[in-house]
């Protein structure tokens, strides 16, 4: 996980997503992949068009937990030429210390195999999809 090391307002932009940026169907053959090697797997759906791959060039951000009462909330920042940048940013006055996470949001699949979630979160949902 990753905690916060000075307080931070509301809105302000924690840090960012990084990774490579490919298609969604290369990322679902990626997925498959890094699953049968028995790897960890960074992918963030950012649009339909666009998935960030932090598997081998990211930063800390990918290491940020999921929350059903999450700290932060992401943002896409759109440039001239179609490049895209993911960000976290802070939902509510965060204190040093506490923990950065967000809602995964996973989309929910028809037979797919529940992930549980132990968020903790009152109001968790009991899975990520």
């Amino acid at each position: 996980g990753v905690f916060a090391r000075v307080d931070i307002p509301q809105d302000a932009v924690v840090t960012e997503f990084r990774g490579e940026v490919v298609r969604p169907v290369l990322a679902d053959l990626r997925e498959r992949r890094y699953r049968a090697q028995g790897r960890d797997c960074f992918l963030f759906h950012v649009s339909r068009q666009v998935v960030l791959d932090s598997t081998h060039l990211g930063h800390y951000g990918r290491f940020t937990n999921h929350s059903c009462a999450p700290s932060l909330y992401t943002k896409v920042l759109e440039f001239e030429g179609g490049r895209v940048r993911l960000v976290f940013c802070a939902r509510t006055d965060i204190r040093a210390g506490q923990e950065l996470t967000f809602d995964y949001r996973f989309r929910e699949e028809e037979g797919a195999d529940k992930v549980p979630c132990r968020c903790g979160a009152p109001q968790c949902k009991g899975t990520l999809n």
